[in-house]
């Protein structure tokens, strides 16, 4: 009988902030993962859909780069058992864990994408509030 496998939270993380740098960046990102004593693995995170959309449109221009302390945020509301309860059951063979990762990991992405763009767009009507007055 094999053990049951959990999912990582960590390699959730690492995920969705290489996925997040990719995307900034506009150009693949390789990354070498070593899980569990397994041979290193390489991963290439490729930019979202051509580098397309509100995020990766504002931020790209901007220049501006990942916000450690929104992802941090975005992670510890992620990983709340009330709001994903997935992350902390046993799953029976590691595909299944990793699908639980891998759909957490994209969950993660949108919503830190959604975060910036709630900041930036709070922060340009503050100024241009500013710049009326």
């Amino acid at each position: 009988m094999s053990h049951p496998v959990y999912p990582t939270r960590s390699f959730i993380r690492f995920t969705a902030k290489s996925q997040l740098t990719a995307d900034l960046a506009g150009h693949a990102v390789p990354a070498f993962v070593n899980r569990s004593g397994a041979i290193d693995q390489a991963i290439e995170f490729q930019p979202a859909e051509d580098g397309v959309g509100a995020y990766c449109d504002v931020f790209q221009a901007s220049g501006d780069c990942l916000d450690e302390a929104l992802l941090l945020r975005v992670a510890q509301a992620m990983f709340d058992p009330d709001q994903h309860p997935e992350v902390y059951r046993p799953y029976p063979t590691a595909a299944a864990a990793a699908a639980v990762e891998a759909d957490l990991a994209q969950a993660m992405v949108n919503a830190y994408k959604q975060a910036s763009l709630e900041q930036r767009q709070s922060v340009v009507e503050q100024f241009n509030a500013l710049l009326n007055s």
